[in-house]
């Protein structure tokens, strides 16, 4: 996989999730199916923060409402001090093949990144949000 493309709606889903659990980091998982060297996201699955830290740190549980791969994890980091990438405790914890981390450190959306785990380090992905056709 080279890109994982987020068609506007599901992208306006994300950021109403990403904004309305502001300050604390939202997440969730994009439903995609494969189009060549694409992901592509069908349909957005919220699920809840279960961190006892929720302002810093996403964790939930995987149940019946994930859907089966290919799927894509996402999670916002709403801190200033976080990065818009990948922590490493993120690296570490993040049981997915694909990740999402959406940038919001003051409740709306500014940046997209994707990453896809390899054998020794993630590798970052394009993020395509704009929908043209595919």
């Amino acid at each position: 996989m080279r890109q994982i493309v987020i068609p506007p709606e599901i992208r306006r889903s994300i950021e109403r999730h990403v904004a309305d659990d502001h300050p604390n980091e939202a997440g969730g998982f994009l439903a995609c199916e494969r189009r060549g060297t694409q992901l592509y996201a069908t349909r957005q699955i919220p699920v809840l923060n279960g961190s006892s830290r929720p302002k810093y740190r996403f964790e939930t549980v995987v149940d019946e409402r994930v859907p089966p791969p290919p799927r894509v994890f996402y999670h916002s980091h709403t801190s200033a001090r976080s990065p818009a990438g990948l922590t490493k405790v993120d690296e570490r914890s993040i049981p997915e093949p694909f990740a999402l981390v959406v940038f919001a450190p003051h409740g709306p959306a500014l940046s997209y990144r994707a990453f896809k785990r390899g054998l020794l380090r993630w590798r970052e992905l394009r993020v395509e949000t704009v929908d043209h056709g595919l």
